[in-house]
């Protein structure tokens, strides 16, 4: 029961000014109405010695001629016109339709003839009763306008003090009386017409008669609906099914999807693993793209299963939203609502044949289908590209290459595990170190340039791609400090193969020998000339 007694103190105080302070207990008497003007009316009552008067708005509906019991308001007479009443009968009658409806929880019809503190006063066949607020469903800022209206009401407390009765009424126990007898009409399973009242991120709330219920975003559709907002509006009306009720918070959990068959069920019986179906791509994942194979199911095209190759693929140089695709079941399990599918399984594996066709040493040709800083990858079939660091594109200088160009390379690498080739450029070709061994040998003499000098010795180049070493012990017969004040960078020099590390991929060189030989020649050729040596 909600308590109004903070309200009921002012209910009374207006209450006893509402009603005439003349009006108190007297003998009640029959008598027939001669007239009705505006403001009173007057009845010719059988042994009264004077009419009878009565305010007319006491005998609404009653007309000239209708017989009608009144009450005398003893002590009151105004020279030949005694003062009667029909309010407090139609009051005493009131209160006993009053009870009895409070008993069998009847609806009465009230008018709100006065707003007070807390809420409002309300005639109830002649009865003055109290609408509080919280029962009235009238929104407090409009309250005013409600005054002499006329509405349904039922009665929620009569109690009784030495005042006499204090009735209180309520609209909101018809509304509740109403739902519930609504709900109780609801079962599982019936089909009912709902109105949008709103539309949340995770759902619906809609209007079901004068009920409110919900439909859970995974109860729209069979299909994933991304946004309900870009799907529904406030006010749309449609019909859905009862999934769920519950008496006690008079719940209601509503299904559109319901109304239709489970689009998986009609799968299970078309779809199966291995068979190839045409789809629509509908939406990118960072880890696939999904695509939808007849309405309300869609399955998964993983990023692994777009081409043989195992590396990194970028899923929009295959497919674009909106694209019509054929594809692959993979697996099916319709009770999971899982479907796998894939595109490089609609062709052969072309790996199967790897180590024959792409084996370390084999010489292929293909197209560059994408350029890193770093190197680039080149599409040699469907499925199968090699990648050329930019460290094999060539033995000296610097190459570039761009998308779309030809490129034939040696594979001199395989990793059937991950489906990766590596190739070179450059290996088509001897490298520069294996030209010079065909060039040079331990004790040619050469003439080469000087091409650095160090503080632990020098390089000279020997050709393109190969330079040869000249240790500071090695660079002159005589002691020199430093050999920036001998020689210099571009300076041509002699000097002698002392030796070649196959390994190292280097070769020594030596000017102190040379130097020391021409020195023996000379002296051998003063010798033989003169008998002498130019040291004698």
């Amino acid at each position: 029961m909600i308590n109004n007694e903070e309200h009921l103190e002012d209910f009374e105080a207006l209450l006893n000014e509402y009603l005439p302070e003349d009006e108190k207990p007297g003998k009640r008497v029959k008598g027939v109405i001669e007239s009705k003007e505006r403001n009173f009316t007057y009845v010719d009552v059988p042994g009264q010695p004077a009419i009878v008067r009565v305010r007319s708005e006491e005998l609404e509906g009653y007309n000239i001629g209708d017989e009608v019991e009144i009450q005398i308001v003893t002590g009151t007479e105004e020279g030949d016109i005694v003062i009667g009443s029909r309010r407090k009968i139609d009051a005493e009658e009131g209160l006993k339709k009053i009870e009895a409806a409070y008993e069998s929880k009847e609806i009465l019809e009230g008018k709100i003839v006065k707003r007070i503190n807390g809420g409002y006063v309300v005639d109830v066949l002649k009865q003055q009763c109290f609408l509080p607020n919280s029962l009235s469903q009238i929104p407090l800022a409009e309250g005013e306008k409600f005054v002499g209206q006329k509405f349904d009401v039922m009665v929620k407390e009569v109690k009784t003090d030495k005042r006499g009765k204090k009735i209180t009424v309520s609209r909101r126990d018809i509304t509740l009386m109403n739902e519930e007898k609504e709900f109780a009409n609801l079962h599982v399973g019936d089909v009912v017409e709902v109105e949008v009242m709103d539309v949340l991120d995770f759902g619906l709330t809609v209007k079901v008669g004068s009920l409110r219920g919900f439909i859970h975003m995974s109860e729209i559709s069979w299909k994933k609906i991304e946004k309900l907002s870009a799907e529904f509006n406030k006010g749309d009306r449609f019909k859905a099914q009862i999934i769920s009720l519950d008496p006690e918070k008079r719940n209601i959990k509503l299904s559109i999807k319901a109304l239709t068959k489970n689009p998986w069920e009609t799968a299970k019986e078309t779809l199966k693993a291995d068979q190839d179906i045409d789809g629509k791509v509908v939406k990118f994942m960072p880890y696939g793209v999904i695509v939808e194979v007849m309405e309300g199911v869609e399955g998964l095209v993983h990023i692994s299963d777009f081409t043989w190759n195992k590396k990194k693929v970028n899923m929009h140089d295959f497919v674009k939203e909106g694209d019509s695709v054929k594809v692959r079941v993979l697996e099916f399990l319709p009770e999971d609502r899982r479907l796998k599918l894939g595109l490089k399984q609609l062709a052969a594996n072309p790996w199967d044949q790897a180590e024959e066709k792409y084996g370390v040493g084999k010489v292929l040709t293909g197209k560059v289908i994408d350029v890193k800083p770093f190197g680039i990858f080149v599409e040699v079939e469907k499925g199968v590209d090699t990648f050329i660091h930019q460290s094999d594109f060539a033995w000296t200088g610097r190459k570039t290459y761009n998308l779309g160009d030809t490129v034939e390379f040696k594979v001199i690498e395989m990793n059937h595990e991950e489906n990766k080739l590596k190739g070179s450029v450059k290996a088509l070709t001897k490298s520069p170190w294996e030209l010079a061994l065909e060039i040079y040998k331990i004790g040619a003499i050469v003439e080469k340039p000087v091409k650095s000098i160090q503080d632990f010795g020098m390089f000279l180049s020997l050709e393109k791609g190969v330079d040869g070493f000249v240790p500071v012990q090695l660079a002159s017969k005589d002691f020199i400090k430093k050999l920036s004040d001998k020689y210099e960078v571009g300076q041509v020099v002699k000097a002698e193969i002392v030796e070649i590390d196959r390994e190292k991929k280097r070769i020594k060189l030596s000017i102190r020998k040379v130097e020391q030989e021409a020195e023996r020649n000379e002296s051998k050729e003063l010798i033989e000339k003169y008998g002498v040596s130019e040291s004698k």
